[in-house]
């Protein structure tokens, strides 16, 4: 009588850990990398402005090409609690010291 009583109550033990662990998540720290590119900044980027502007208002590029120093790339990744990764990426284009051009992705 003792043994099924005991057999029974740690069956239900048993059940209530694995309940339990499949309720709560473990903690997922917030991974950022790269130039933050919020939209109301590179909204501020206009076509004749110099590399300087551009460098003061971005950020040093994550991407510079040492043979070509016409265009840079600026990238960001943010994956929030082990969710999705979102990636955003900015190429702009110079011509002389102006810029030219600008590729948005995901922004």
């Amino acid at each position: 009588m003792k043994g099924k009583i005991f057999l029974k109550i740690s069956a239900l033990f048993l059940f209530i850990c694995l309940v339990g662990c499949s309720y709560f998540k473990p903690y997922h720290v917030d991974v950022q990398q790269g130039n933050i590119l919020e939209n109301k900044v590179v909204q501020q980027l206009e076509t004749g402005m110099s590399k300087e502007e551009v460098e003061d208002l971005l950020g040093t590029p994550v991407l510079r090409n040492a043979f070509n120093d016409n265009y840079w790339t600026y990238i960001y990744t943010s994956q929030i609690n082990g969710g999705n990764i979102e990636k955003k990426q900015l190429v702009v284009h110079f011509s002389g010291n102006k810029l030219s051009k600008i590729e948005k992705k995901n922004i």
